[in-house]
Parts: structure tokens; sequence; C-alpha cells
């Protein structure tokens, strides 16, 4: 690796950590993660203390370390996550050939939509304002990921959540909210109308993989434009794209 300032020593040495317990053949300890890292055992001790804390590795009877839980649920989602992008991407691309308008698949993280990929439709100005992390309440992604909260977890988000205004059409009533999200729940649809940026219209499904669902999708586009093309055509083009890709799950 490259010397650089930019780089965080922390991370590096954490990951020198996790890269000498991999290539460890069983549970490996303190001195010899010192010996084979290069670093001093009381980084190491202390590197291992955090890592054991968000249950990433865990110690066995004789103080030696291995992975946890933690990192093997880490595994499962990256193979989940690529195999979904693997999927869903020739249905993305016919579906933009077909409707002519962006195409977004993301997941669930803290509380977010994070967007694992996107297929661009035609061009139109509001692209340049998209993130690839939005707030639940007002994305369509979001609101299908909350339709999927049970009533705890949901009354809880919709407790401690700040709703910031993006536009005047945000919801930021945590009963209004509610009652979307209750009807997302039944339709397997949500909107955004115009909610994240102005001029932008979102509609979003839900994708499943063996009947749980693990990620969602939508399409965006300029809301005149969309009305142009004719909103059922987009509805079900796109509820179509979300069972097509549940299907190959």
């Amino acid at each position: 690796m490259t010397d650089d300032a930019s780089y965080n020593k922390t991370v590096v040495n954490t990951f020198k950590i996790l890269d000498a317990i991999s290539n460890a053949h069983t549970a490996i300890g303190v001195s010899e993660l010192a010996k084979t890292t290069g670093l001093p055992k009381t980084t190491v001790f202390r590197l291992l203390r955090s890592l054991e804390y968000v249950r990433v590795v865990e110690k066995n009877d004789q103080q030696c370390y291995h992975f946890g839980a933690k990192i093997i649920t880490y595994s499962q989602n990256f193979e989940r996550q690529s195999l979904l992008v693997q999927t869903a991407l020739p249905l993305m691309k016919q579906f933009v050939k077909e409707v002519k308008e962006n195409i977004s698949i993301g997941i669930l993280y803290n509380n977010l939509v994070l967007y694992l990929h996107s297929e661009k439709g035609e061009r139109f100005p509001l692209q340049v304002n998209l993130y690839p992390i939005s707030p639940l309440y007002c994305s369509s992604m979001g609101k299908i990921f909350l339709s999927n909260f049970s009533p705890a977890a949901l009354t809880n988000y919709l407790t401690a959540q700040k709703f910031t205004p993006r536009t005047v059409n945000t919801i930021v009533n945590p009963q209004i909210l509610r009652a979307e999200v209750l009807q997302a729940q039944t339709s397997k649809i949500a909107y955004d109308n115009e909610e994240y940026e102005y001029g932008l219209t979102c509609i979003g499904v839900p994708l499943y993989q063996q009947s749980k669902m693990i990620a969602a999708a939508s399409v965006s586009g300029p809301t005149s434009r969309l009305k142009a093309r004719g909103w059922d055509f987009i509805t079900e083009k796109i509820i179509n794209f979300g069972h097509q890709v549940s299907q190959r799950l």
C-alpha cells in the first residue's frame, strides 16, 4: 500500500488485523496478531476490543480471536447485493429501452435508502440533484421500506425522525406519512410526488427474495414527462419490473 497522509491509520491497522484473522487457520491470539501485522500489542488489543464490541470478532476461552457473526452478515449481504444487481441489470436496461426514464434499485441502510445501481433514461436537469442516499420519508423506495416495518418499528421511526421539508410537498406530519405507508403496505407501490425534489416524481415497488423484501426499485423522471407518457403505463412497467426481478432472485 502506498504511504499517503490521507489514509486513516486506524482504519488501515484495523484491516491488517482482519486480514490476519482471515488468513489464520484457527483462532489467533494478540501476540501472534501483533507479530503478523507488525503492530504493537497495545494497538492490536485496543482495536480488537472495538471490533469485539461491534461483534465483528469474537474471543474464545483461550483468549484467541476469530470472526464474529457480524462479519458473516456482511458477507451474506455482499453476495445478496451482488446477486441483486446482476439479476436486475438486464431488466433495468430493458426497462429504460421501453420506458425511457431512470430506474434505480436500493436497499435499506441505517434508516436511509442506499442506491445500489441506476440506469439512466432520457436526460433531464434534475439528475444532477440525485444522491446515492435519501431519507425514507420523502422517497418512494423509502416508503416501500417503511411499509415493511413492524407496527412498533414504524412508530419508533415516526417518533424519532426529524422531518425536514425539502419541498412544499414533503410530508412532515407523522400521521399523514403513516397513512401513506399503510396504503403502500396494501398496494405494494409508493409515490414521491415532488417530495424530494421539485419537478421530480418517483414510483417505487418492493423486490423480494423467497417472499422476503430485500430491496426496492423506483422509476423517476420529470413530473410533466411521466404524465405525458401515461401514469398507467409507467406504473404497470415498474410493477412488472418488480415481479420479474423477484421471480429471478
